[in-house]
């Protein structure tokens, strides 16, 4: 948890800059490539090594992002270094996108479905939720055959299981308690 709560202060502060100074959009594009560079696990071990000094860190880190991002979003990472805190920043870049969903009244949605879904299919799905959420919904698909068929819709804190597999369990506790 204090992962968690760490990278949601540090998504915060960046928000409240990023909405001061009318870089929303920016600091996404910064944050995402921010979060792409811990893919690179030399980069990671390179900047959470205790033993190498934080000048030479913040030096690799200008070097290698320097041009790519701006200032500010590199002074976020190189306060992340010098606390070895680098490996939050994937988790920081999405704490922001929800912050900025959020400002920008956009909901995600994800959906599970046994099969990939055509345009059409994605198309209603995200009417369909629009119109429970009164939001515009951006929407994230998974196929997962275990669920058999239909589909379990996530969208914030609220699920809408409408898979064959919970069915089937629903049918199931029922004759189980007939008997």
């Amino acid at each position: 948890m204090p992962r968690a709560a760490s990278a949601r202060r540090y998504a915060q502060a960046v928000f409240e800059l990023a909405l001061e100074n009318n870089e929303l959009e920016r600091w996404l594009e910064d944050l995402t490539l921010l979060a792409d560079s811990v893919a690179n696990q030399q980069f990671v071990e390179f900047v959470s090594e205790p033993r190498v000094p934080t000048p030479s860190k913040i030096e690799v880190i200008r070097e290698a992002l320097g041009s790519s991002v701006s200032p500010l979003a590199l002074n976020l990472i190189s306060l992340l270094a010098t606390r070895n805190l680098v490996h939050l920043l994937p988790a920081v870049a999405d704490q922001y996108q929800d912050l900025l969903d959020a400002e920008q009244g956009i909901e995600r949605a994800e959906v599970v479905s046994a099969v990939p879904l055509d345009d059409a299919q994605r198309q209603s799905v995200t009417e369909m939720i629009s119109a429970i959420s009164s939001a515009e919904v951006r929407l994230n698909t998974r196929v997962e055959p275990g669920i058999v068929g239909g589909m379990i819709v996530r969208i914030g804190d609220r699920v809408i299981d409408g898979s064959t597999k919970s069915r089937l369990q629903a049918m199931q506790r029922e004759l189980a308690e007939r008997r």
